[in-house]
């Protein structure tokens, strides 16, 4: 059974949840029937779910999760918002992976929206479907946002550019979900982030590029359900008006795979010799002994 669950949700009815799920999306989808307003992000998953919970298919055949996009924009607002959200087949047992994007809204704005959202969705009692509640918060707090971004657009300010170069090393206790791990990926080459993941225990991230965009992309990763997310390093320094892509020591965001053995149950480990070596390669050898407390050896020491 591909998922994340830990010791302390293995007790969790997933067939429940599901059928939770399903009666959400329908609610949604009749509160939002306009063309455009509500989009799946694949729509084979409802279908798909609806099959399973009939017995038609295995578990370990149901390859897909609910995830949507849904366009809001209040009545006199000229910031058409859009809000993400990605159902792992957990939820309503674990919180749902939320973020909202509006390209009208400034950053500093923005951000606050979206740490907002997010302690209001944690302050959710666990096993109670919220999407509903989050979708109503939007709508009831998008004006204070709109507001500020209104005073500040009123100063004369000169464009933002953004112009510090960050590279962020993050550790995970594991990665195998395949739905973590096509986020991972999406949510970077979205940003238009440099770096890898590589996948298994433990799982190993590194994202770089403009520091905003890599900010964006740390805040949506702690969004979704982890045993264990840590940042071990974090580099930056402002490159002015130089091409970013001189300062990237990996190129465009890939899953990497080095070697794969096999653990207990669905659990892998990858080849940490392979690793260190590929670090060396892209003089990065140092960040090894930050991750494993050791030092790092390659598989022909």
């Amino acid at each position: 059974m591909d998922t994340d669950l830990d010791d302390e949700n293995a007790d969790i009815d997933l067939s429940e949840m599901l059928e939770l799920q399903l009666s959400e999306i329908d609610m949604i989808s009749s509160m939002f029937p306009n063309p455009g307003e509500l989009r799946l992000d694949d729509p084979s998953a409802v279908p798909s779910i609806k099959a399973f919970l009939d017995g038609k298919i295995k578990y370990e055949d149901l390859l897909v999760r609910i995830g949507f996009t849904l366009k809001i924009e209040p009545k006199g607002s000229k910031f058409p918002l859009e809000l993400v959200c990605n159902l792992p087949h957990e939820y309503p047992a674990v919180l749902p992976a939320v973020f909202t994007r509006c390209q009208q809204m400034n950053r500093t704005n923005h951000k606050k929206l979206n740490e907002d959202l997010d302690q209001f969705l944690r302050n959710i009692e666990r096993g109670e479907i919220c999407l509903l509640s989050v979708i109503e918060w939007i709508q009831q707090n998008l004006k204070s946002y709109i507001t500020r971004d209104t005073k500040s657009q009123n100063k004369k300010q000169e464009v933002e550019y953004d112009t510090v170069f960050c590279r962020l090393w993050i550790y995970s206790h594991h990665i195998y979900s395949k739905f973590k791990r096509r986020d991972i990926i999406d949510w970077a080459q979205e940003l238009k982030l440099g770096g890898f993941s590589l996948p298994g225990k433990p799982g190993v991230i590194c994202a770089e590029g403009y520091s905003l965009n890599v900010e964006e992309y740390w805040h949506r990763l702690r969004r979704l359900n982890w045993k264990k997310l840590t940042i071990k390093e974090k580099e930056e320094y402002d490159i002015g008006k130089e091409d970013i892509k001189k300062h990237r020591k990996f190129g465009d965001f890939e899953e990497k795979n080095f070697e794969v053995r096999g653990g207990k149950a669905r659990e892998y480990h990858m080849d940490l010799g392979k690793l260190y070596e590929f670090l060396t390669e892209h003089d990065s050898g140092n960040i090894f002994s930050l991750y494993f407390g050791v030092d790092g050896k390659t598989p022909n020491d």
